[in-house]
């Protein structure tokens, strides 16, 4: 039977993850070669609110958890086939021509274009189902021969500790499902990179240039092979193609699961502080008074979150 039950209500518990939840924080980027573009994103986000929910069945969810996309951006470069203009007769004699107009040739970097789609400022949400457990926690940085109430003591950062995770989650994230308008960001993205491309040619060879590639966004749908919903191909690639939702369930279950506690308790832990004597006999001051945990285990209902130790 355990010497000392503590128990912190769900409320306690929430504030304990809400610590955890603002310190959490976001960003990769990536690239990769589709064959006939390339593609990269750069992405970053924070995470809020949330409802915790302490199970009768020993578990906890958080679910309602917010992803706030602080940058989402997907780059995209696109190789147009080469176009050639000019290079026409325009004085020919029998002797062959005498002036010939200039020959032009665009589209011969791959890629050609490249655009950028800043797709930030979407919201997703992400829930986790999991169990506690407290795991001691040995400073590796003590020195050898120095046991923890010595190290407590002469360095309070070398103390050890019962560390609070949240285990082994079940992460459950919603697709990255970008916004309706996005059709509109890669035409009007695709357009100003092609207006960009031909300034220097002169008005004619311009106009000529957009007459020969028609709509652009379409040859570029064309390219990209996309289908009439640009909106889900595009969060296909960052969802499928890349793998971001991946990527970011398992940094989520790595940082709640075991690289971050939800808090720690020392050990031994210090019951008593030292202070100065208020009575006007025996010594001036009263020492530090600590206790051991030889065991701390955890466990919740739909209520309560319990810590059962053993002491001494």
């Amino acid at each position: 039977m355990a010497n000392l039950t503590i128990a912190a209500s769900e409320a306690s518990f929430v504030r304990l993850f809400n610590a955890i939840r603002d310190n959490f924080t976001f960003a990769d980027a990536d690239s990769a070669d589709f064959g006939p573009f390339t593609a990269s994103y750069d992405v970053a986000f924070h995470l809020e609110n949330g409802n915790v929910d302490l199970r009768g069945d020993n578990t906890v969810k958080i679910d309602e958890l917010d992803i706030k996309w602080d940058k989402l951006d997907l780059s995209l470069g696109i190789d147009i086939p080469s176009i050639c203009i000019g290079g026409w007769c325009i004085i020919p004699t029998p002797f062959g021509c005498a002036l010939r107009l200039p020959k032009i040739c665009i589209f011969d970097d791959d890629p050609d274009i490249a655009i950028t789609l800043p797709l930030g400022g979407l919201v997703s949400e992400v829930s986790l189902t999991g169990r506690l457990v407290m795991r001691h926690f040995d400073n590796p940085a003590r020195p050898p021969g120095m046991n923890a109430w010595d190290a407590q003591d002469a360095v309070p950062s070398l103390a050890s500790e019962w560390r609070l995770f949240f285990h082994d989650p079940i992460v459950d994230i919603d697709p990255i499902d970008v916004g309706d308008t996005v059709g509109d960001l890669l035409e009007a993205a695709v357009n100003a990179a092609v207006d960009n491309l031909l300034f220097f040619l002169p008005g004619w060879a311009r106009d000529i240039v957009k007459g020969i590639l028609g709509p652009v966004v379409d040859l570029v749908r064309a390219i990209l092979d996309i289908p009439d919903d640009i909106q889900e191909w595009i969060s296909d690639l960052l969802n499928v193609s890349f793998g971001l939702l991946d990527i970011i369930a398992q940094f989520i279950i790595d940082y709640f699961g075991d690289k971050t506690a939800l808090t720690a308790i020392e050990d031994p832990y210090p019951l008593l502080p030292e202070t100065t004597n208020p009575n006007n006999f025996g010594p001036s001051m009263l020492i530090l008074v600590k206790i051991p945990i030889r065991k701390l285990n955890v466990f919740n209902n739909d209520v309560e979150m319990i810590l059962e130790a053993d002491i001494g």
